[in-house]
């Protein structure tokens, strides 16, 4: 049976799926301590660190993991259930995860019943390496070193004939993401009752505009040149380590234009007096990594109209997220008034909203 809670693991049934995972080959678990993690940094997920002893010494035998369970929050289980977020992660590390072009943890295992809506993954632990912070944003140099590093996963990705294997991850415009127009028409009072107040009457306006577009913008980020997007990509799944960043937390992957996560990352994670000063050099830097070697018709001045589209995109995860999502604590509540603060003052500072489809 896959574990719903984090009492529900036990040494044995780690023993028995990490030897079918080769994990293990003649050790067992004997015990294991459970480190809940992660409070106000994952919101669609529990995440929880096992530090794990063994009944005798076996090389590769891991001293911890990261379980990363669903969420028990309805909000967000709705939203996972919705878009299929726990089997798009669950594939990624099957499929994907040992070949990308950025550290990403090694997967130990993973299980999955569809049917019975149960998941679980088994990471490794980077506790280690510094983790990024979404409430208090990032520096000019640790916004260099991330867009670096997703401009690899971009590069590499770059319309590649082998993007059209990948069915379990769907496009940007797929059905499964028409959805989202919906929760966010869903979400829109909630989000205005609760942070209205936060946004100027221009922003306002936006938003609620938003409402019938989400689709339309959607198709509109969804042609050339696609690759593979981490849709997902901010500082609170990223580790910082000297020659670039680890990248937690797949579980939004899609295809798609990769200035997407570009978008994402500089409205939702750096403070607006930062951006202001290293957003164009910081496109220019992500377009020269991400197209080097791949001649053809993407010019940066296409890369600036659909940066700009994706950023006024954005604010669908701030309405989504924070009209359906229950914080529960001061630290999700900080992030979530940073999303909003900062990505508020992206769309409007760059006409993002003269892009709304007509």
């Amino acid at each position: 049976m896959i574990p719903r809670r984090f009492d529900d693991i036990t040494p044995a049934w780690l023993t028995s799926t990490f030897r079918e995972s080769g994990v293990l080959h003649a050790a067992g678990v004997s015990g294991l301590t459970v480190d809940p993690i992660g409070i106000g940094v994952g919101f669609l997920g529990q995440l929880a660190r096992l530090r794990l002893t063994y009944d005798r010494p076996e090389d590769g035998a891991p001293a911890t993991a990261i379980a990363k369970l669903p969420t028990l929050e309805p909000g967000g289980r709705g939203i996972c259930q919705l878009f299929q977020f726990y089997e798009r992660e669950i594939q990624f590390y099957r499929d994907l995860g040992h070949a990308m072009p950025v550290r990403v943890p090694r997967c130990y295992a993973s299980v999955m019943d569809v049917a019975a809506d149960a998941y679980i993954l088994l990471l490794e632990d980077l506790g280690d390496l510094p983790m990024g912070n979404d409430a208090t944003g990032c520096s000019a140099a640790e916004a260099e070193l991330a867009i670096r590093s997703i401009a690899r996963v971009h590069g590499a990705w770059w319309e590649s004939p082998e993007l059209d294997r990948l069915a379990w991850m769907p496009t940007v415009n797929a059905p499964v993401h028409h959805m989202a127009e919906v929760a966010y028409q869903q979400a829109l009072v909630p989000f205005l009752s609760a942070f209205g107040d936060h946004l100027s009457p221009k922003m306002r306006v936006i938003t609620e505009n938003l409402s019938a577009h989400i689709v339309d913008l959607q198709h509109a980020g969804s042609g050339f040149p696609r690759t593979v997007l981490h849709g997902d990509f901010r500082l609170d799944n990223l580790f910082f380590g000297p020659s670039g960043v680890a990248v937690i937390d797949w579980q939004i992957a899609c295809r798609g234009q990769g200035i997407f996560d570009i978008a994402y990352f500089l409205s939702g994670c750096v403070e607006p007096d930062v951006r202001r000063a290293e957003e164009m050099r910081l496109l220019r830097l992500w377009y020269e990594l991400a197209t080097a070697g791949h001649a053809g018709r993407f010019s940066f001045d296409d890369a600036l109209v659909d940066y700009r589209r994706s950023v006024l995109y954005c604010n669908l995860y701030n309405v989504i997220a924070i009209g359906s999502l229950d914080a529960a604590n001061e630290r999700g509540m900080k992030v979530f008034t940073a999303w909003i603060r900062r990505r508020s003052a992206a769309i409007e500072e760059l006409d993002a909203g003269e892009l709304m489809p007509r």
